[in-house]
């Protein structure tokens, strides 16, 4: 049984206090680790051999944004816990009970990307791409540059890593039925490439493959997890996608 609903402004206000309380956190978390950030910069740089700045200013602006992002990913829990309570309340018993479900498990698959893009895939692409340079080719990786490369192919990881949780929301609802799911393996695949290329950072077809590969994985993970816990309704009733079907036809 649903909350009884409440005004518009109140949401408003419900909503502007939950952001503020995460804002004041994530600020607390990124003061607090400012002090490692040096720390971060030095394994950052081992396998780029070094970094360079090119305004006064760019050095001290990357230490803080390192810190927040650190303070960002720090106070994802919280920030999980806040849309938690501020949706949960229009949510019916089964619902509630469901996103409790998916809630944790979405976060570590957004963890386990995200330090597999930055224990392995970071250090391993850098590598690779500096192998490139000549004597008449010489890398200067600006600091700047280099950590929004790092935090944009960490997001994307963990982003991609959400797969298993897509796959199986969508066999949930009888979007997909789950003997299709390995027939469209070929544009599983295709799509997957084509949404790494766009999520990687530049033309970099190493990060793309390092990103492709590991979420292909995951969707032949899916649906072995989908084959293993699958239940079929005892009548179209169940599916939200029958359902529809069924009133476009009695309107028709």
């Amino acid at each position: 049984m649903k909350d009884e609903p409440k005004p518009l402004l109140e949401h408003l206000d419900e909503l502007r206090s939950r952001l503020i309380v995460v804002l004041i956190v994530i600020a607390i978390l990124a003061a607090g680790s400012y002090r490692f950030v040096d720390r971060i910069i030095g394994w950052l740089a081992g396998p780029a051999g070094g970094f360079v700045f090119f305004s006064p200013t760019e050095a001290f602006m990357v230490r803080l944004k390192i810190a927040a992002i650190v303070g960002l990913f720090l106070a994802v829990p919280l920030v999980i816990y806040e849309i938690w309570r501020f949706v949960g309340v229009a949510l019916t018993p089964a619902e509630k009970k469901t996103t409790l479900q998916v809630l944790p498990a979405s976060y570590l698959l957004f963890m386990a990307g995200a330090a597999t893009a930055w224990w392995a895939v970071i250090p391993a692409a850098t590598r690779f791409l500096l192998t490139f340079s000549t004597p008449n080719l010489r890398p200067m990786l600006s600091i700047d540059a280099y950590v929004g490369f790092a935090g944009w192919l960490t997001m994307a990881f963990g982003a991609m890593f959400q797969l298993p949780l897509v796959v199986l929301f969508l066999v949930k609802i009888g979007a997909v039925a789950p003997g299709s799911l390995g027939a469209y393996r070929r544009h599983v695949l295709l799509g997957l490439a084509i949404t790494a290329g766009v999520l990687t950072p530049g033309p970099d077809i190493f990060s793309q493959l390092a990103l492709l590969l590991p979420t292909y994985l995951l969707y032949e993970v899916s649906i072995l997890i989908v084959w293993w816990s699958y239940r079929p309704e005892p009548s179209n009733e169940g599916s939200i996608v029958a359902r529809a079907a069924g009133a476009f036809e009695k309107e028709n």
